[in-house]
């Protein structure tokens, strides 16, 4: 099975013209914490609180058996316990490109290289195989459109979304009953105490660091 963060990077490009659908901040913070709670999941990490605040502290620091996962775990080692937004943050840098090439060799999306008029290099990267990006959607509109109970793969995918915003550019509906349904199910008992606890710590976190960098740039832009 695909780990949480590449499905979360798939359903956050257009499968067409192969761009984030999110901005460049809102990407890489939704995949600091989608490397969280892979790592989660997996019982390499515990949280002591839910909010942004909380502490996460490496439980285990034997490998996973995924490259990808293995390399986020030990930014982490050492630095323990460690706020919950800082470990997004940490994991935020230098992750997405990773991810991306493991989609290329997965045959899911192709590496696109372009200008801007002419210009300015741009890199896009459109499905090269549509089903697993279609499916992923599928379930996401049956979870927060059609109020299909979530399983816990696709309650994790929806908990980061909801953190980016994202739902209305997913889904077609009322864009305030998809939030409020993707935040119910952010906030619901489908997985156990612990993961629990990492999911709402790490959801809040990338809804804080996203919120964080756009007031940043906006107080930038208007000095």
């Amino acid at each position: 099975m695909a780990t949480i963060t590449e499905d979360l990077v798939l359903l956050l490009l257009d499968p067409g013209s192969g761009r984030a659908i999110v901005d460049s901040t809102s990407l890489d913070r939704a995949v600091g914490g989608a490397l969280l709670l892979d790592l989660s999941t997996r019982d390499r990490l515990t949280a002591d609180e839910t909010g942004a605040r909380a502490w996460l502290t490496v439980a285990d620091s034997s490998t996973t058996g995924d490259p990808l996962l293995d390399t986020a775990l030990a930014r982490l080692e050492g630095r323990h316990p460690l706020r919950a937004q800082k470990a997004v943050e940490r994991l935020a840098r230098k992750t997405r490109e990773p991810v991306l090439q493991r989609l290329v060799e997965r045959g899911l999306v192709r590496r696109d290289r372009g200008r801007i008029l002419g210009v300015f290099p741009v890199t896009t990267w459109p499905a090269a195989d549509a089903g697993p990006v279609t499916e992923l959607r599928r379930r996401i509109a049956e979870v927060l459109r059609d109020g299909a109970p979530p399983d816990q793969h696709t309650a994790l995918l929806i908990s980061l979304v909801h953190a980016v915003k994202a739902e209305h550019k997913l889904v077609d509906g009322p864009r305030r009953q998809l939030r409020a349904r993707a935040d119910q199910v952010a906030q619901g008992d489908w997985a156990g105490p612990a993961v629990r606890k990492a999911v709402q710590a790490v959801q809040t976190s990338v809804a804080v660091a996203v919120a964080a960098s756009a007031s940043a740039a906006g107080a930038s832009g208007s000095s």
